[in-house]
């Protein structure tokens, strides 16, 4: 597992920036999708992968 920094465009806020754990990038969208749509969050734009990352709190 690794972990990534991803950065979610809204349409009504500011970007929202937070770290997820996967496998790959390409699977840090599907949890940062997954996570958003956990918190109810509907109005995300668009998904991006920052980088990666050494821990969650990086």
């Amino acid at each position: 597992m690794s972990f990534y920094k991803v950065k979610v465009q809204r349409e009504s806020n500011t970007p929202r920036v937070f770290n997820v754990s996967a496998k790959k990038s390409q699977d840090a969208v599907l949890v940062a999708a997954q996570s958003l749509r956990e918190e109810g969050i509907t109005d995300a734009k668009g998904i991006e992968v920052i980088g990666q990352v050494n821990s969650l709190r990086d």
